[in-house]
């Protein structure tokens, strides 16, 4: 009884240290693993997001395209440039209206939070857009330019090794005259937080 008894705590051993590195093997990220999963020092990141949106009820069409690029120094600190197109067209009682913009932006992102694959982070800048718009029937054009300074929040999943959805948020600081991505007369001019749906931008990044 004493040698089966023996044998029975012995198996009992086994199992766990088995079912131990099992576990390491399933859940392998300890805390310092996690922390090294978030090292992207020196590494490139290229990214942008795009939209189009055709409206048959008031005869509107819009797209819209802001690549990015950009460097990242460490874990926490990085530099970029945001680029943008834009183009809209409308008609409204047979009078159709083109508009085409462009814009410039670059930036520092800070990353704040780093919490397995969710990140938070801000990006603090400066942006200078331009655009003109014409009207076909009356042949009239008009030219715009403006600009805008301060930090805009952001967030990002990682979803696989060196790709990562981000999503911009919101926008805090002063604008001038600044017009790209935004509705009609609102937020042109001023100072402030905004976090109204139209400052939502989403889209993909690669780092390499």
């Amino acid at each position: 009884m004493k040698i089966m008894k023996n044998l029975w705590v012995c198996m009992l051993c086994l199992s766990c240290g088995v079912s131990t590195v099992k576990a390491q093997n399933v859940f392998p990220q300890t805390a310092k693993e996690i922390q090294h999963d978030h090292n992207h020092e020196g590494r490139l990141f290229i990214g942008g997001a795009m939209t189009y949106w055709k409206n048959k009820d008031d005869h509107s069409e819009l797209f819209d395209f802001c690549p990015e690029v950009g460097y990242l120094f460490n874990d926490r600190w990085g530099v970029g440039l945001l680029l943008g197109c834009e183009h809209k067209s409308k008609t409204d009682n047979q009078t159709k209206t083109t508009s085409n913009a462009f814009k410039i932006s670059p930036f520092v992102r800070y990353y704040y939070i780093h919490n397995g694959p969710f990140n938070l982070f801000f990006d603090s800048g400066f942006g200078l857009n331009w655009s003109k718009e014409k009207t076909r029937q009356t042949h009239c054009t008009e030219t715009r330019n403006g600009f805008e300074t301060g930090i805009r929040p952001g967030a990002c999943v990682d979803l696989t090794e060196g790709l990562c959805l981000c999503m911009r948020m919101g926008f805090i600081g002063y604008r001038n005259d600044y017009f790209m991505g935004e509705e009609e007369k609102i937020g042109d001019n001023g100072f402030g937080i905004r976090f109204a749906p139209e400052e939502l931008m989403i889209g993909l990044e690669l780092e390499f």
